[in-house]
């Protein structure tokens, strides 16, 4: 398991130029950003893995199994991201990754922080603050580069009981994963109290439909049709990964950012990012493709936090139809800061194919975290 690890960094306290790039118009670090490194980092820990494979390998990413931020990205520290293999399955890798704050009083340098010096070398434990700021699980896949097919990785040799409960995580989190497809809402009906759930918001949602009533909307209450915001991108070869398909944390940095503005819009205040949740990548996108991106507030609680999900289609520009099909669905949680203190916004569907897409939100922001 040792030898994937990889750390490296983001020097914001020592490096102004990096702290630029990165930083937002709030004085906050870009999270768009780190998830295109987040997922750059993932593919070279998965790549590390299968070298020496009996025939070479190509890895592309499956999925995001889940990413928690448990802090705010300081702006004023370097910062560590690091990871490892720490589950194989035949051809799938789970990779999972770290990211914590540098402590300024280590005496780490700009020159120490040389991904290629602590490739197998990690820092000392106590250079690091003992607070995490995210963890993020990836699911790498090993492709036979001449088929394009999944192909077997080699599996871990697991020397520690540390790496033996890290692997038995992993193993959990895919059951957990497959049982969640199971019972998706795509195939089964709601469960009863979810049945329930969504005649509450009919009765809702029709009273305010209905002139005969004579209730109004309240003010803090939006049709989720209204959250909508769409984005029309065009892909170039800069955005491009080693298999010239378009790189997976290009669309992440795409969608989050989207989705960041229909969540900010529709609560009229900041956001802070909580969670992402299980990203698969459907189909890879090609290089010059067209991407439609669709973004929706889908679930919101009393506390402030919300579910944006967020579709992207691959359009054909060549069909007289313009038909399109799904690359990625991104489902992202968010919690409103700041702003006037009063009652929070909520979300309210108006059709049933809107109220499965409140439950699924539900679903996902009462799910469980990422653990180790």
């Amino acid at each position: 398991m040792s030898d994937s690890f990889v750390q490296v960094f983001l020097p914001f306290r020592q490096d102004a130029s990096l702290r630029d790039e990165y930083s937002s118009h709030f004085g906050k670090i870009r999270v768009g950003k780190v998830l295109e490194d987040l997922d750059a980092l993932g593919g070279y820990i998965a790549y590390l893995h299968v070298v020496g494979a009996s025939i070479p390998l190509a890895v592309v990413t499956a999925s995001v199994d889940r990413m928690d931020m448990h802090g705010e990205l300081p702006v004023d520290r370097d910062v560590s991201l690091s990871g490892h293999v720490s589950y194989v399955g035949k051809s799938s890798m789970e990779v999972t990754i770290k990211v914590m704050a540098v402590l300024p009083e280590s005496g780490i340098t700009l020159a120490d922080m040389d991904s290629i010096k602590f490739l197998k070398t990690p820092l000392p434990a106590s250079a690091l603050s003992d607070q995490l700021i995210l963890t993020a699980k990836f699911i790498m896949v090993s492709l036979d580069p001449a088929t394009q097919r999944p192909s077997p990785s080699p599996q871990l040799i697991l020397e520690t009981d540390a790496e033996k409960e890290l692997f038995a995580l992993g193993a959990a989190h895919k059951s957990r994963k497959l049982q969640s497809a199971q019972n998706s809402l795509a195939q089964h009906p709601p469960t009863p109290s979810e049945l329930s759930l969504v005649h509450t918001l009919y009765k809702e949602y029709m009273q305010y439909l209905d002139p005969s009533t004579g209730k109004q909307k309240p003010e803090n209450v939006t049709w989720m049709e209204d959250t909508k915001l769409q984005n029309t991108v065009l892909t170039f070869p800069q955005d491009r990964n080693l298999h010239n398909k378009i790189f997976g944390g290009h669309l992440m940095r795409l969608a989050f950012e989207l989705g960041y503005l229909a969540g900010a819009m529709f609560s009229k205040r900041p956001l802070q990012f909580v969670a992402l949740d299980d990203i698969a990548f459907k189909r890879q996108v090609e290089v010059g493709s067209v991407l439609d991106l669709i973004a929706n507030v889908v679930y919101s609680t009393e506390e402030g936090k919300m579910v944006v999900r967020v579709k992207a289609y691959v359009v054909q520009i060549g069909d007289a139809e313009k038909t399109k099909f799904l690359s990625n669905e991104f489902w992202i949680t968010f919690v409103s800061i700041g702003g006037v203190e009063g009652k929070k916004m909520r979300v309210l569907p108006k059709s049933y194919e809107e109220c499965m897409g409140y439950l699924e939100g539900k679903r996902r922001l009462e799910g469980p975290t990422v653990g180790n």
